[in-house]
């Protein structure tokens, strides 16, 4: 199959070889003329010949004019064009993105107190900025990056109530902080937060537990998930 440059060339190519068969073609109809005028008996007959070539000639200078137009129009690509037949969008190093959740969490007790939070299952990774075997982030490149991320608690167990706290974390300094709390040993809560950050290449970032306090409850559900999510915006 053709690349978009090949066939622009290629139609180039017919357009140069249209241009020099006009010329020859003109160069023809000259020549006959003045051989024709000069066999030619009657002045009568030599106008008469000379209106048909005339109008040929006109004819053929029409055509010449559209060839020009056509050349100009096809050779005016913009530069945005050329960067997009000749560097193809490539989404692997374009894009930024994940999305991951976590398939299981132990209960509130048996996470304990900073603990980073492993989200086993990717959604999306483009870039390949996420592990799933650490539970990190790390930037593919510098940018402003969005990250969000979700938790859910369940009142129940040997704390009664459920709660839990969350942070996002860069470069092992606190940027975000999430709170969960049911207050009941029958009800649950969920927190979503959000954190917008200027990253520098190999920047790290994940979530822990806080060291506020012991989680306490169900951490896990079979119709609430945690998780954890960024992409890069600029």
């Amino acid at each position: 199959m053709r690349s978009p440059i090949s066939k622009m060339l290629s139609r180039y190519y017919i357009v140069n070889l249209d241009f020099k068969n006009m010329e020859i073609r003109l160069f023809k109809l000259f020549a006959v003329i003045v051989l024709l005028t000069g066999a030619c008996s009657s002045l009568t007959e030599k106008d008469d010949v000379i209106q048909v070539l005339l109008k040929e000639i006109q004819k053929l200078g029409n055509k010449v004019e559209r060839l020009e137009i056509e050349c100009v129009l096809k050779s005016d690509l913009s530069d945005e064009r050329q960067r997009r037949l000749l560097l193809p969008d490539n989404p692997s190093t374009s894009n930024i993105a994940f999305s991951a959740y976590l398939s299981h969490l132990d209960n509130g007790p048996a996470v304990g107190k900073l603990r980073e939070i492993v989200f086993d299952k990717i959604e999306t990774n483009l870039g390949n900025g996420y592990d799933t075997y650490s539970g990190t982030f790390r930037a593919p490149k510098d940018g402003v990056y969005v990250f969000t991320w979700t938790i859910f608690v369940h009142g129940g167990g040997s704390g009664g109530n459920g709660e839990v706290w969350t942070e996002l974390v860069i470069n092992g300094q606190i940027h975000g902080s999430l709170h969960a709390d049911t207050e009941t040993a029958s009800d649950d809560d969920s927190s979503t937060g959000f954190v917008i950050k200027v990253l520098n290449k190999d920047d790290i970032v994940f979530i822990r537990t806080s060291n506020m306090a012991v989680p306490q409850g169900t951490l896990h559900s079979n119709y609430m998930r945690w998780t954890f999510s960024g992409w890069l915006i600029e």
